[in-house]
Protein backbone atom coordinates (compact mmCIF):
# COMPACT_ATOMS: atom_id res chain seq x y z
CA UNK A 1 0.00 0.00 0.00
CA UNK A 2 0.81 3.70 -0.49
CA UNK A 3 0.72 5.59 2.67
CA UNK A 4 0.54 9.11 3.04
CA UNK A 5 0.85 10.44 6.82
CA UNK A 6 0.16 13.81 7.49
CA UNK A 7 2.17 15.40 11.22
CA UNK A 8 4.69 12.73 9.87
CA UNK A 9 6.88 14.37 12.25
CA UNK A 10 4.67 14.31 15.03
CA UNK A 11 4.26 11.81 17.98
CA UNK A 12 1.49 9.55 15.73
CA UNK A 13 2.32 10.35 12.83
CA UNK A 14 6.26 9.13 13.22
CA UNK A 15 4.71 6.23 14.68
CA UNK A 16 2.36 5.01 11.76
CA UNK A 17 5.63 5.93 9.54
CA UNK A 18 7.69 2.82 11.51
CA UNK A 19 5.00 0.69 11.79
CA UNK A 20 4.09 0.81 7.66
CA UNK A 21 7.74 1.17 6.71
CA UNK A 22 8.73 -1.78 8.68
CA UNK A 23 6.10 -4.00 7.23
CA UNK A 24 7.08 -2.95 3.36
CA UNK A 25 4.60 -0.21 2.79
CA UNK A 26 5.61 2.77 0.51
CA UNK A 27 5.43 5.64 3.12
CA UNK A 28 5.09 9.12 2.25
CA UNK A 29 5.44 11.64 5.46
CA UNK A 30 4.50 15.73 5.51
CA UNK A 31 4.83 17.87 8.14
CA UNK A 32 5.30 22.06 8.08
CA UNK A 33 7.24 21.96 11.70
CA UNK A 34 4.18 24.04 13.22
CA UNK A 35 4.61 22.81 16.50
CA UNK A 36 8.27 24.49 16.81
CA UNK A 37 6.52 27.26 15.69
CA UNK A 38 3.69 27.46 18.06
CA UNK A 39 5.70 25.92 21.26
CA UNK A 40 8.70 27.00 20.76
CA UNK A 41 11.79 25.38 20.44
CA UNK A 42 10.85 22.46 23.40
CA UNK A 43 8.11 21.76 20.14
CA UNK A 44 10.27 21.09 17.65
CA UNK A 45 9.92 17.66 16.17
CA UNK A 46 12.33 18.01 13.31
CA UNK A 47 14.44 15.80 15.23
CA UNK A 48 11.80 13.03 15.77
CA UNK A 49 11.19 12.57 12.00
CA UNK A 50 15.01 12.41 11.20
CA UNK A 51 15.68 9.56 13.86
CA UNK A 52 12.58 7.58 11.49
CA UNK A 53 14.77 8.46 8.07
CA UNK A 54 17.91 7.22 9.64
CA UNK A 55 16.05 3.70 10.49
CA UNK A 56 14.20 3.36 7.35
CA UNK A 57 15.87 5.07 3.82
CA UNK A 58 12.56 4.36 2.28
CA UNK A 59 10.35 6.88 3.88
CA UNK A 60 10.17 9.99 1.82
CA UNK A 61 9.44 13.08 3.82
CA UNK A 62 8.63 16.37 2.43
CA UNK A 63 7.66 19.68 4.08
CA UNK A 64 4.29 20.82 3.47
CA UNK A 65 1.17 22.53 5.06
CA UNK A 66 -2.45 20.49 4.69
CA UNK A 67 -3.37 23.71 3.61
CA UNK A 68 -1.39 23.80 0.20
CA UNK A 69 -4.27 22.44 -1.90
CA UNK A 70 -1.96 22.27 -4.90
CA UNK A 71 0.74 20.10 -2.94
CA UNK A 72 -1.39 17.64 -1.51
CA UNK A 73 -3.54 16.97 -4.54
CA UNK A 74 -0.33 15.35 -5.65
CA UNK A 75 0.10 13.73 -2.42
CA UNK A 76 -3.19 12.32 -2.06
CA UNK A 77 -3.88 11.33 -5.69
CA UNK A 78 -1.62 8.58 -5.70
CA UNK A 79 -2.39 7.69 -1.97
CA UNK A 80 -3.83 4.16 -1.19
CA UNK A 81 -4.49 5.39 2.50
CA UNK A 82 -3.99 8.99 4.37
CA UNK A 83 -3.52 8.94 8.03
CA UNK A 84 -4.25 12.59 8.96
CA UNK A 85 -2.05 13.22 12.58
CA UNK A 86 -1.09 16.68 11.43
CA UNK A 87 -3.18 19.40 13.81
CA UNK A 88 -2.70 21.98 16.33
CA UNK A 89 -2.62 19.90 19.11
CA UNK A 90 -2.91 21.84 22.13
CA UNK A 91 -6.51 23.02 23.83
CA UNK A 92 -4.94 25.88 26.54
CA UNK A 93 -3.20 27.31 23.68
CA UNK A 94 -6.00 27.04 21.42
CA UNK A 95 -7.40 29.79 23.32
CA UNK A 96 -4.73 31.95 22.34
CA UNK A 97 -4.95 31.46 18.97
CA UNK A 98 -8.49 30.40 18.17
CA UNK A 99 -8.18 31.94 13.97
CA UNK A 100 -4.56 29.62 13.63
CA UNK A 101 -6.22 26.72 15.17
CA UNK A 102 -9.24 26.61 13.22
CA UNK A 103 -7.44 26.85 9.88
CA UNK A 104 -5.19 23.70 10.40
CA UNK A 105 -7.77 21.61 12.35
CA UNK A 106 -10.86 22.69 10.70
CA UNK A 107 -10.21 24.00 7.69
CA UNK A 108 -6.98 21.69 7.16
CA UNK A 109 -8.89 18.43 7.46
CA UNK A 110 -12.27 19.94 5.25
CA UNK A 111 -9.18 20.27 2.36
CA UNK A 112 -7.77 17.10 2.75
CA UNK A 113 -11.05 15.51 2.85
CA UNK A 114 -12.32 17.39 -0.23
CA UNK A 115 -9.15 16.81 -2.25
CA UNK A 116 -9.32 12.91 -1.48
CA UNK A 117 -13.57 13.23 -2.55
CA UNK A 118 -12.03 14.72 -5.77
CA UNK A 119 -9.08 12.76 -6.65
CA UNK A 120 -8.69 9.65 -4.96
CA UNK A 121 -11.84 8.70 -3.29
CA UNK A 122 -11.07 5.04 -2.77
CA UNK A 123 -8.40 6.07 -0.41
CA UNK A 124 -9.02 4.88 3.29
CA UNK A 125 -9.00 8.50 5.08
CA UNK A 126 -8.37 8.06 9.04
CA UNK A 127 -8.77 11.45 11.02
CA UNK A 128 -6.62 11.84 14.32
CA UNK A 129 -10.25 13.23 16.35
CA UNK A 130 -9.77 14.46 20.48
CA UNK A 131 -11.75 13.51 23.46
CA UNK A 132 -12.42 17.33 23.78
CA UNK A 133 -14.62 16.92 21.13
CA UNK A 134 -16.65 15.80 24.10
CA UNK A 135 -16.19 19.50 25.61
CA UNK A 136 -16.25 19.35 29.34
CA UNK A 137 -19.13 17.18 29.49
CA UNK A 138 -17.49 14.30 31.35
CA UNK A 139 -17.89 16.71 34.11
CA UNK A 140 -21.39 16.42 34.55
CA UNK A 141 -21.05 12.50 35.26
CA UNK A 142 -21.27 11.46 38.40
CA UNK A 143 -18.03 11.78 40.32
CA UNK A 144 -16.61 10.35 43.44
CA UNK A 145 -13.31 11.42 45.58
CA UNK A 146 -11.11 8.55 46.48
CA UNK A 147 -7.36 8.67 47.93
CA UNK A 148 -5.24 9.63 45.36
CA UNK A 149 -7.94 9.85 41.98
CA UNK A 150 -11.08 11.26 40.67
CA UNK A 151 -13.64 8.53 39.31
CA UNK A 152 -16.70 7.75 37.57
CA UNK A 153 -19.63 6.78 40.12
CA UNK A 154 -21.97 5.18 37.81
CA UNK A 155 -19.50 3.69 34.51
CA UNK A 156 -17.04 2.57 33.94
CA UNK A 157 -15.62 4.43 31.00
CA UNK A 158 -16.51 7.11 28.60
CA UNK A 159 -17.98 5.74 25.00
CA UNK A 160 -18.84 7.12 21.78
CA UNK A 161 -22.45 8.35 22.50
CA UNK A 162 -21.66 11.41 24.79
CA UNK A 163 -23.01 14.52 23.79
CA UNK A 164 -21.12 16.97 22.52
CA UNK A 165 -23.49 20.01 23.22
CA UNK A 166 -24.03 22.08 25.74
CA UNK A 167 -20.98 22.16 27.46
CA UNK A 168 -17.26 24.43 27.36
CA UNK A 169 -14.68 22.91 24.75
CA UNK A 170 -12.27 25.81 24.41
CA UNK A 171 -11.58 26.28 20.23
CA UNK A 172 -9.63 23.42 20.01
CA UNK A 173 -12.28 21.23 20.80
CA UNK A 174 -14.56 22.93 18.68
CA UNK A 175 -12.10 22.70 15.40
CA UNK A 176 -11.56 18.82 16.17
CA UNK A 177 -15.45 18.45 16.31
CA UNK A 178 -15.61 20.18 13.35
CA UNK A 179 -12.89 17.78 11.66
CA UNK A 180 -14.52 14.87 13.17
CA UNK A 181 -18.13 15.90 11.52
CA UNK A 182 -16.66 16.49 8.45
CA UNK A 183 -14.69 13.33 8.14
CA UNK A 184 -18.15 11.45 9.48
CA UNK A 185 -20.29 13.19 6.73
CA UNK A 186 -17.73 12.59 3.62
CA UNK A 187 -18.39 8.58 4.51
CA UNK A 188 -21.92 9.18 4.72
CA UNK A 189 -22.58 11.68 2.10
CA UNK A 190 -19.71 11.03 -0.72
CA UNK A 191 -19.24 7.34 0.51
CA UNK A 192 -15.08 7.74 1.37
CA UNK A 193 -13.57 5.37 3.46
CA UNK A 194 -13.13 7.51 6.62
CA UNK A 195 -12.68 6.75 10.00
CA UNK A 196 -12.58 9.40 13.10
CA UNK A 197 -10.34 8.02 16.02
CA UNK A 198 -11.31 10.71 19.48
CA UNK A 199 -7.91 10.04 21.40
CA UNK A 200 -7.39 10.22 24.52
CA UNK A 201 -3.56 10.89 26.22
CA UNK A 202 -1.49 9.54 23.71
CA UNK A 203 2.36 9.31 24.71
CA UNK A 204 5.52 7.12 24.19
CA UNK A 205 9.50 7.89 23.97
CA UNK A 206 8.97 9.95 20.97
CA UNK A 207 6.70 12.78 22.51
CA UNK A 208 8.10 16.07 23.17
CA UNK A 209 8.15 17.32 26.54
CA UNK A 210 5.76 20.42 26.17
CA UNK A 211 3.67 21.58 29.00
CA UNK A 212 1.03 22.54 26.93
CA UNK A 213 0.98 19.52 25.16
CA UNK A 214 2.48 15.99 26.10
CA UNK A 215 1.85 15.97 30.00
CA UNK A 216 3.70 12.93 30.42
CA UNK A 217 7.06 13.64 29.30
CA UNK A 218 6.86 17.01 30.54
CA UNK A 219 6.19 15.62 33.74
CA UNK A 220 9.08 13.09 33.83
CA UNK A 221 11.53 16.27 32.60
CA UNK A 222 10.31 18.07 35.64
CA UNK A 223 11.36 15.46 37.78
CA UNK A 224 14.78 14.60 36.11
CA UNK A 225 15.82 18.37 36.44
CA UNK A 226 14.26 18.85 39.48
CA UNK A 227 12.62 22.04 38.64
CA UNK A 228 9.23 23.11 39.93
CA UNK A 229 6.33 21.28 38.41
CA UNK A 230 2.57 22.82 38.12
CA UNK A 231 -0.76 21.17 38.41
CA UNK A 232 -3.55 22.60 37.25
CA UNK A 233 -6.41 21.94 39.39
CA UNK A 234 -8.20 18.99 40.91
CA UNK A 235 -5.67 18.62 43.79
CA UNK A 236 -3.60 16.38 41.50
CA UNK A 237 -6.69 13.50 41.30
CA UNK A 238 -7.75 14.25 37.74
CA UNK A 239 -7.55 11.28 35.75
CA UNK A 240 -6.46 10.18 32.45
CA UNK A 241 -5.90 7.01 30.11
CA UNK A 242 -2.62 6.59 28.61
CA UNK A 243 -1.91 4.98 25.28
CA UNK A 244 1.23 4.08 23.61
CA UNK A 245 1.09 5.84 20.30
CA UNK A 246 2.55 2.28 18.46
CA UNK A 247 -0.82 0.88 20.34
CA UNK A 248 -2.64 3.55 18.18
CA UNK A 249 -0.67 2.65 14.74
CA UNK A 250 -1.69 -0.68 14.74
CA UNK A 251 -5.29 0.34 15.47
CA UNK A 252 -4.77 2.42 12.16
CA UNK A 253 -3.40 -0.25 10.83
CA UNK A 254 -6.36 -2.75 11.26
CA UNK A 255 -8.56 0.32 10.09
CA UNK A 256 -6.69 0.37 7.06
CA UNK A 257 -6.92 -3.04 6.03
CA UNK A 258 -10.89 -3.44 6.94
CA UNK A 259 -12.14 -0.35 7.00
CA UNK A 260 -15.61 0.78 8.12
CA UNK A 261 -16.51 4.20 7.09
CA UNK A 262 -18.22 6.70 8.90
CA UNK A 263 -17.13 5.10 12.13
CA UNK A 264 -15.86 7.22 14.91
CA UNK A 265 -13.63 4.95 18.04
CA UNK A 266 -13.11 6.65 21.41
CA UNK A 267 -9.09 6.07 22.15
CA UNK A 268 -7.04 5.80 24.61
CA UNK A 269 -5.57 3.42 27.52
CA UNK A 270 -9.09 2.38 29.32
CA UNK A 271 -9.30 2.00 32.37
CA UNK A 272 -6.47 -0.60 32.47
CA UNK A 273 -4.22 2.40 31.62
CA UNK A 274 -6.02 5.37 33.94
CA UNK A 275 -3.63 6.92 36.05
CA UNK A 276 -3.92 10.31 37.89
CA UNK A 277 -1.77 12.86 37.92
CA UNK A 278 -0.65 12.26 41.74
CA UNK A 279 -0.77 8.56 40.46
CA UNK A 280 1.78 9.08 37.71
CA UNK A 281 3.74 11.09 40.25
CA UNK A 282 4.61 8.32 42.44
CA UNK A 283 5.16 6.10 39.20
CA UNK A 284 7.53 8.47 37.64
CA UNK A 285 9.53 8.74 41.37
CA UNK A 286 9.58 5.11 41.40
CA UNK A 287 11.10 4.75 37.93
CA UNK A 288 13.95 7.68 38.66
CA UNK A 289 14.24 7.50 42.01
CA UNK A 290 14.00 11.30 42.26
CA UNK A 291 11.46 13.09 44.29
CA UNK A 292 8.69 15.73 42.12
CA UNK A 293 8.81 19.40 43.64
CA UNK A 294 4.99 20.38 42.86
CA UNK A 295 2.28 23.02 43.38
CA UNK A 296 -1.36 23.70 42.61
CA UNK A 297 -2.76 26.20 40.39
CA UNK A 298 -6.55 27.01 39.22
CA UNK A 299 -7.58 24.72 36.87
CA UNK A 300 -8.01 25.05 33.00
CA UNK A 301 -10.88 25.77 30.60
CA UNK A 302 -12.90 22.73 30.09
CA UNK A 303 -10.81 20.47 31.50
CA UNK A 304 -11.63 17.09 32.07
CA UNK A 305 -12.03 16.01 35.96
CA UNK A 306 -11.77 12.40 34.86
CA UNK A 307 -11.68 10.57 31.22
CA UNK A 308 -11.30 7.30 30.74
CA UNK A 309 -11.69 6.06 27.47
CA UNK A 310 -14.21 3.11 26.62
CA UNK A 311 -12.54 1.24 23.74
CA UNK A 312 -14.71 -1.54 23.68
CA UNK A 313 -16.05 -0.60 20.61
CA UNK A 314 -12.58 -0.61 18.60
CA UNK A 315 -11.32 -4.23 20.20
CA UNK A 316 -14.88 -5.83 18.98
CA UNK A 317 -14.39 -4.40 15.32
CA UNK A 318 -10.81 -5.33 15.00
CA UNK A 319 -9.31 -7.69 17.49
CA UNK A 320 -7.10 -5.19 18.79
CA UNK A 321 -6.06 -4.38 22.64
CA UNK A 322 -3.69 -2.61 24.66
CA UNK A 323 -0.24 -4.06 24.57
CA UNK A 324 1.84 -1.41 26.63
CA UNK A 325 0.49 -0.59 29.80
CA UNK A 326 2.29 2.52 32.23
CA UNK A 327 5.16 0.96 33.26
CA UNK A 328 6.60 0.47 30.09
CA UNK A 329 5.37 3.41 28.67
CA UNK A 330 6.40 5.75 31.65
CA UNK A 331 10.54 3.57 31.37
CA UNK A 332 10.50 4.57 27.82
CA UNK A 333 9.94 8.55 28.27
CA UNK A 334 12.46 8.34 31.21
CA UNK A 335 15.06 6.67 28.97
CA UNK A 336 14.25 8.86 25.94
CA UNK A 337 15.07 11.73 28.14
CA UNK A 338 18.36 10.42 30.06
CA UNK A 339 19.17 9.73 26.05
CA UNK A 340 18.93 13.47 25.48
CA UNK A 341 16.17 13.72 23.13
CA UNK A 342 14.28 16.64 25.30
CA UNK A 343 16.88 17.33 27.66
CA UNK A 344 19.15 19.26 25.88
CA UNK A 345 16.44 20.95 23.53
Amino acid sequence: MNILVTGGAGLVGSECCRLFASQGHSVISVDNYMRGKIFGNEGNTQAVIEGVLKDFSQIKHLEADIRDTEKMTRLIAEADVIIHAASQPSHPRSIEIPMEDFSINAYGTLNLLEITRQHNPKAVFIFCSSNKVYGDKPNELPIIEKDTRYDFRDIDAIDETMSIDYCMHTPFGISKVAGDLYTQEYARLYGLKTGAFRMGCITGGAAQAVELHNWEPFFVRKNLTGELLRIYGYKGKQVRDVIHARDLALLFKKFAEAPRPGEVYNIGGGRKNSISLLEAIKLIEGITGKRMKYEFAPEREADHKVYISDISKARAHYDWDIKIGLQEIFEEIVAALNDGQVMNE
